[in-house]
Formats: structure tokens, sequence, C-alpha cells
């Protein structure tokens, strides 16, 4: 509802096939992926996707504070680290300095 109500649109997709076509089709300036993303693709698809669109920002969530995990995905230059367990608030903060991030590009 906030990004509806912030003028923005969200679009959700469940595979990685669609999320590339999507990110063909579509004009997205702010992408959050599960780090968990379906088809065991959430380290990969990062990888994939900033190699493709090296300015989209990137935010990840996850549904657990795990350190090992967040200094790896950290590693492929993502945006924001997001657990799930902190709050809405603080994703869309998150999202919002992504959206300023990415009108600047």
């Amino acid at each position: 509802m906030w990004v509806r109500a912030n003028g923005h649109q969200m679009l959700q997709v469940d595979n990685f096939r669609d999320l590339l076509m999507t990110l063909q089709k579509e004009k997205v300036n702010v992408l959050v992926l599960d780090v968990c993303f379906p088809e065991a693709m959430g380290y990969e698809a990062i990888s994939i996707i900033k190699g493709m669109y090296k300015k989209l920002p990137i935010i990840v969530t996850a549904d657990e504070n795990n350190p090992e995990q967040e200094s790896r995905v950290r590693q492929k230059g993502i945006f924001y680290y997001h657990v799930k367990s902190f709050g809405m608030d603080e994703l869309m903060l998150a999202i919002s300095n992504a959206l300023v991030r990415s009108a600047q590009h």
C-alpha cells in the first residue's frame, strides 16, 4: 500500500525467467529481491542482474539476521540488506533512498 500511496507501481514475479523478462520490458527503478528467491537463484540472480543493469539499486530481504549471508550478499554490490524482522518502516526508507538514487542516474 505504501508504494501505491507514494505514486509508484509495484510488479511481482515468481521466478528468475519472469524477473529477467520484466526487467527487459519495464522501467524498473528499484528491485527488491528475497535472498531465497525461487529456483535457488538468490545469490546468482544478484550477480546476473548487476552484470546486466549496473546502476539498478537492489534491496535484498532475508527472513533472519545471518551475518555470513549478509556479508556474502553485500559483496555482490547491493544497495541495501533488509532483515524482515526489523520491520516495514526500515524497508520503506530503503526503497525511498533507492528511488532517489535511481532518479539521479
